[in-house]
């Protein structure tokens, strides 16, 4: 993006349109500012790594939430990541930001012995590493980006201890860089309140480091669970894990006024390791846009469709095992049967097409390589069955589920009975199995395709409104009034 965008928004990023240029450490000088929000009468700070232009689906809700703050007359500045250092980018998210939104950037670079660790991986180890090495430290923190052994699940337990050991001194690294940004800009501004979202939850500990330095109230908004076992990536599964993990989460569970969750599994949940938290902690859902969407086509042919980042517990075989199974005995060809995914093309490093085709489902599956928001909305409104593929932990809520609610198509869910996600969509026209249960999938699969065939057309679940998002940001911010009532809210700066 470059010039002035509909909503205001002033870049001050340049050209060329693909590489965002970089700012000194400490920069702050933002890298994104929309036009100031003349109604904002206080100002919150957030820490959330990867905030928009990422296109990390994690980001769409702060995305969301900004435009209801603005509304709400907050202005918001958010300390993430500079661009370069996100992995893949969408622009067009920050024409999407409301007025009085700025954004400020830290360096995502590996630190020497890091690169000096991948540098000897990959002439004594496995060769692998290549990936790691030029992806940056931010690619390091959802636990899944070192290759060789020390990524596999089935390594040795020193090695998983070895590479949680790396994992975190990477987060404080991490942390050590957005603290001292945070905390500059906590001394040029007045800030009511200090935010985190993550994960990264290296995040919260930022945030609550910058808010006690300067005074301020921290809320904590986690996306997922931290410690809990259920949340721990099988391949960094030990003790060295665990002991860091909960060592962290509960000194920032212990300093926040308000920890902000996802589901009401995960409230039950915090609760239950940390009885003090009862009265300080409240569940704020994600949920549907208000935003227009591609109006659907009339489709001659039936797709199922996925669209997002292929996480680790994300296995798509058995969809691709069962959609196999329906094409085959339904005798349906490619021209009117089709497993159609966008993001990601690979899983665990094996490209999708390839394990399409190990299924049998080759001549019926197609791979699209990441686009834009908007083209990512055309590509879903031309499904009839869209899916949501499996958490790793059962208490939080695909953040997809809320935009797949609006549109025309039918939603299958692989989640575990007794899931977040089950509760959620209980009472619903969603299909919701287990992710491995290839015969219940291949069931539901030829049920719709049938359906569809004999002219039936499906109706987005959330046509009553169930799912609409307004009421949720709502919460949020009743409660950072309160906060910013409670301690002395200057007017923010015109």
């Amino acid at each position: 993006m470059s010039g002035r965008s509909g909503n205001g928004a002033r870049p001050v990023i340049g050209e060329p349109e693909h590489v965002l240029p970089p700012l000194g450490p400490g920069s702050l000088t933002p890298f994104f500012a929309t036009a100031p929000n003349p109604e904002a009468t206080r100002r919150l700070l957030l820490v959330f790594f990867y905030f928009a232009p990422s296109a990390e689906v994690g980001a769409l809700r702060w995305l969301s939430l900004a435009r209801f703050g603005a509304q709400r007359r907050w202005a918001i500045d958010v300390v993430t990541l500079r661009p370069e250092f996100m992995g893949i980018i969408d622009r067009d998210r920050l024409a999407q930001l409301p007025p009085g939104v700025r954004l400020f950037g830290f360096s995502g670079e590996n630190p020497g012995w890091y690169r000096a660790m991948l540098a000897a991986w990959r002439r004594f180890g496995s060769g692998g590493g290549t990936r790691a090495a030029d992806s940056g430290l931010a690619g390091h923190l959802d636990g899944n980006d070192l290759t060789g052994a020390f990524a596999t699940p089935d390594a040795p337990a020193w090695r998983r201890a070895f590479r949680s050991y790396v994992h975190f001194s990477l987060a404080d690294l991490f942390t050590r860089r957005a603290s001292a940004l945070g905390s500059a800009l906590a001394r040029e501004n007045r800030y009511a309140v200090v935010v985190s979202s993550g994960p990264p939850h290296a995040a919260h500990d930022t945030a609550r480091q910058i808010a006690d330095g300067a005074r301020l109230p921290f809320v904590m908004d986690m996306r997922d669970p931290w410690s809990d076992d259920s949340a721990t990536p099988e391949e960094l599964r030990s003790e060295a894990w665990r002991r860091a993990a909960r060592a962290r989460e509960a000194r920032c569970v212990t300093a926040a006024r308000l920890v902000v969750v996802t589901s009401p599994a995960h409230e039950e949940l915090q609760i239950a390791k940390y009885p003090s938290l009862r009265g300080r902690v409240t569940t704020v859902m994600n949920g549907a846009d208000p935003e227009p969407l591609p109006s659907s086509r009339a489709r001659e042919r039936f797709v199922i469709a996925f669209a997002g980042m292929i996480y680790l517990g994300r296995d798509p075989r058995a969809l691709f095992r069962a959609a196999a199974r329906v094409a085959r005995e339904a005798g349906a060809s490619p021209a009117e049967f089709a497993v159609e995914f966008m993001g990601d093309d690979a899983c665990e490093g094996v490209p999708l097409t390839s394990i399409a085709a190990d299924e049998g489902l080759g001549a019926y599956f197609r791979s699209h390589a990441f686009r834009p928001r908007n083209e990512a909305l055309e590509f879903l409104a031309e499904a009839s069955l869209l899916v949501s593929l499996p958490l790793r932990t059962s208490m939080t809520l695909p953040a997809k589920l809320f935009e797949y609610s609006r549109f025309d198509a039918w939603v299958l869910v692989l989640a575990e009975p007794g899931s977040a996600t089950e509760k959620l969509l209980a009472g619903t026209d969603a299909n919701i199995v287990a992710p491995d249960d290839t015969d219940a999938i291949a069931k539901v699969i030829a049920t719709r395709f049938a359906e569809f065939r004999a002219g039936a057309r499906p109706v987005a679940l959330n046509s009553d409104g169930r799912f609409d998002r307004a009421t949720q940001s709502a919460r949020l911010f009743d409660a950072l009034d309160v906060l910013a009532q409670e301690g002395i809210a200057a007017p923010v700066e015109r």
